[in-house]
């Protein structure tokens, strides 16, 4: 794998490994909708093939819901660990890949680009994908009390079908984000049904993080495809 120009982006974030941290770079991109399922194809044909996957990365491609009027239509986003992405980016570019970017062009308007690493995880610990994500990011002045209390409520009440992840950009960005809340779930009737067990305790959990974060955006994507 190439190294991608840091000029696309996500605002992804990818779902850790249990066993070892797990790192991201995330781009985002405008696509339009006469050209979504030209584009989507493409992915599918580029990392539908074994030979074009980096062992032990994992690609995810977003659509973006229910999002800001500045928020990209599209993401994509690659995690693994350290070393795998080290040695993904490290490789050299293959004509597969020059072609695949080359044909991408084509059809997307590059945004920008993220990085960073999962720090805390709760919930469906299993290997199936869930397709629907709320992104809350947000700028927080101290990792961890944050880390701490919120790994003290959601280790205990993590609500059924869901995931929620916490995590740190290492790049800065404009809207002055430095971490992000994942919540994922099983479906869409999931997340139109989402409620946080135990309101009593994650009022006092709000309560106890809102001096030291402030959200500063959040949208709803799709997952379209894993590889």
């Amino acid at each position: 794998m190439k190294r991608i120009p840091l000029f696309i982006i996500i605002l992804l974030a990818a779902l850790p490994s249990l066993k070892a941290q797990s790192i991201f770079t995330a781009y985002s991109f405008n696509v339009e909708p006469k050209d979504e399922q030209t584009v989507l194809q493409l992915y599918k044909n580029y990392f539908g093939n074994k030979e074009n996957l980096n062992k032990g990365m994992t690609v995810r491609l977003y659509q973006n819901h229910f999002k800001g009027k500045d928020d990209a239509t599209h993401k994509v986003s690659y995690s693994g660990t350290p070393d795998v992405m080290g040695a993904a980016y490290d490789s050299k570019s293959t004509d597969a890949w020059s072609l695949f970017q080359s044909e991408l062009s084509k059809y997307t308007k590059d945004v920008s680009a993220d990085m960073g690493k999962t720090i805390s995880y709760f919930g469906d610990t299993s290997n199936v994908s869930y397709p629907v994500s709320d992104l809350y990011l947000a700028n927080i002045k101290d990792e961890n009390l944050y880390k701490s209390n919120f790994a003290a409520f959601f280790s205990k009440y993590a609500a059924p079908n869901t995931r929620i992840a916490f995590g740190s950009f290492s790049t800065i960005r404009s809207d002055g984000a430095t971490h992000f809340i994942l919540i994922s779930y099983k479906d869409f009737t999931t997340k139109f049904n989402y409620h946080i067990p135990n309101a009593i305790g994650y009022k006092e959990f709000q309560n106890s993080v809102k001096d030291i974060r402030t959200f500063t955006s959040s949208n709803t994507r799709y997952l379209l495809g894993r590889w």
